[in-house]
């Protein structure tokens, strides 16, 4: 009588296996997560890269200027104007320091001290940018000054 109710049981039928679609709602959380960071990503690399622009285009007008200085296009007393007035463009336009817009001699010279780390612009070859360029014959030596604009313009940071 046992071996009669065991014949009459159904085998073991094992439940399906769950679908790849619809993910479960974790999966949706980390997708919008992932999208999310990935959207906030791409907006911190775009506005770092214009923050940086304006000092890359500095880069590129030292080289231009400094090029025609060689091939006798400028003088060098233009050459020191030119230089100057590119630091002071881009001090105010390219790292919006509005302080840079009325400093002049030594307080233009201390701000530049400061921003390279080194007090080679109010003690070294960087004191031509300084009001001595006026001069009728200013005391000028860009074969000096290059070495220490090219530096300042690759290491400054917005």
């Amino acid at each position: 009588m046992q071996a009669d109710l065991l014949q009459q049981l159904r085998d073991i039928h094992l439940p399906a296996e769950p679908l790849w679609w619809p993910p479960a709602p974790g999966w949706w959380l980390l997708a919008a997560l992932g999208i999310a960071a990935l959207i906030y990503l791409a907006r911190q690399i775009g506005a770092a890269i214009r923050r940086r622009r304006p000092i890359r285009e500095a880069r590129k007008l030292y080289q231009k200027l400094y090029g025609d200085y060689l091939s006798g296009i400028i003088d060098d007393r233009i050459y020191l104007h030119e230089s100057n007035e590119l630091l002071k463009r881009l001090f105010i336009h390219g790292l919006h320091d509005d302080q840079a817009r009325k400093a002049n001699d030594d307080d233009w010279l201390r701000m530049l001290d400061k921003r390279s780390g080194t007090s080679q612009f109010s003690e070294g070859p960087g004191r031509q940018l300084g009001n001595q360029r006026f001069r009728f014959k200013p005391e000028a030596d860009p074969q000096a000054l290059h070495p220490l604009l090219s530096r300042f313009l690759k290491e400054v940071r917005p």
